[in-house]
């Protein structure tokens, strides 16, 4: 009896992921914006959000503006804010949020908002960052392709790829930089 009970226990409670998650008509019907393995964080309604009102191209280093997911380590992402700068007519200390992938030894992404806000709020963006990353293996970050550049760090070429930030989303939940856009 007890087996019973954990068997359908266990498929009721696997049965919503797998209903929502990303397969392969969801892929056939959204084949550009998902540029990375998802490890199963990802659903199809992240994937159409990201084609709406829009014709979807393939991702290329040389086009910019069209939204992307990728998916990494969350071992690899480091979160954080500047220490922002005063705004004498807002009265008050702006600040980005940033969040920086090191993809390969000489491969780095950095996503960026669109525009910076007050100190407090980038701070609690951070915040929920962090929780949402914590105790996960994966995190899925979706952003606008801004363009790459080289850089020497150390004696070092690295490349940086430039992201403008849309979403974050791990196993736990989702934070986006516009309303209604996690789900």
């Amino acid at each position: 009896m007890k087996k019973y009970f954990f068997l359908i226990t266990a498929i009721y409670l696997l049965s919503p992921t797998q209903l929502f998650a990303i397969n392969s008509n969801s892929l056939k019907k959204y084949p550009y914006p998902l540029i990375s393995n998802d490890y199963g964080i990802l659903n199809e309604a992240n994937l159409k959000r990201y084609t709406d009102d829009i014709i979807s191209k393939p991702f290329n280093w040389e086009i910019t503006g069209f939204d992307y997911w990728q998916c990494f380590p969350t071992k690899n992402v480091t979160v954080w804010y500047d220490k922002g700068t005063y705004d004498p007519y807002d009265k008050v200390i702006r600040s980005d949020p940033h969040i920086s992938i090191k993809a390969t030894p000489m491969v780095i992404h950095e996503y960026e908002p669109r525009r910076n806000f007050s100190i407090d709020y980038a701070k609690e963006k951070v915040a929920a960052w962090k929780h949402l990353m914590k105790n996960e293996k994966y995190v899925c970050i979706g952003g606008a392709f801004a363009g790459s550049h080289k850089k020497i760090v150390d004696g070092r070429e690295i490349t940086e790829h430039g992201w403008i930030f849309e979403n974050l989303k791990t196993k736990k939940g989702c934070d986006s930089y516009f309303s209604g856009w996690c789900r």
